[in-house]
């Protein structure tokens, strides 16, 4: 039995979600991670990094099949390219899904359609990426469109909750596996994009890695800004 000793535990790799509406700026984020990145494009919309030299792109080697070609995708990067990469960045979960239940729909006997052992199968497909993405010691970031529900909290209050369009049934436990989970939004007042990493009954956000609340979004990777100084705070709060 391997026993570490709590102070002696250095900071860890990081896995992140940050989450928003399509066109937000969640691809554009990526430009802000320091060190070298390597992104894997699902949902093609990679050109908005152009000009960034610290970047590099890759897509599945096939597209219609994204239940193999990820894991081969995957297993190579581990193999033969981590060493290369401080970053690896999945984006974006919410369109792999729709790709992997296409693809569950044209090799199925129902039209097109895919079937409810499907939904199964494609839970735990995540799950093991996920795993697999964080295991490989490096800074891990997936981006996710944002989607809403009406919740009754105990109370009788109705809120309209954000999250990440990510199944639901697995939804807490992919959170769960996360460090951060962050909601990408625009200041009306600012204009300013940011993110909220504070969770509240209509958001879902979540943040082990410091102790801010809120962050702009150029600021997101920017741990060692870290602080609970109350000006900070509440500029944050006026700009996000």
């Amino acid at each position: 039995m391997e026993i570490t000793n709590a102070a002696e535990i250095t900071k860890p790799s990081s896995l992140r979600i940050i989450y928003g509406n399509p066109g937000l700026g969640k691809t554009t984020t990526v430009k802000y991670m320091p060190g070298k990145t390597l992104l894997i494009d699902i949902d093609e919309t990679s050109s908005v990094l152009k000009g960034f030299g610290n970047i590099d792109i890759t897509t599945l080697p096939d597209k219609n099949s994204p239940r193999e070609s990820l894991p081969k995708l995957l297993k190579e990067i581990k193999d033969n390219y981590a060493d290369k990469y401080d970053n690896i960045v999945l984006d974006n979960i919410s369109e792999l899904e729709n790709a992997v239940l296409t693809e569950y729909g044209k090799n199925g006997n129902n039209n097109g359609v895919p079937g409810i052992q499907n939904y199964q199968q494609l839970q735990f497909f995540e799950l093991d990426m996920i795993r697999y993405l964080k295991h490989m010691g490096k800074n891990v970031l997936i981006t996710a469109w944002e989607t809403t529900d009406d919740y009754s909290a105990e109370n009788g209050q109705t809120f309209t909750r954000s999250y990440p369009q990510i199944r639901k049934p697995i939804l807490t436990n992919v959170m769960g596996l996360a460090l951060q989970v962050a909601r990408l939004t625009i200041s009306p007042k600012t204009g300013e994009r940011g993110f909220q990493l504070m969770p509240t009954d209509s958001i879902f956000a979540k943040n082990q890695i410091d102790s801010r609340k809120f962050c702009l979004q150029a600021d997101l990777f920017n741990e060692d800004g870290d602080t609970d100084d109350k000006d900070t705070s509440e500029k944050q709060t006026s700009t996000v």
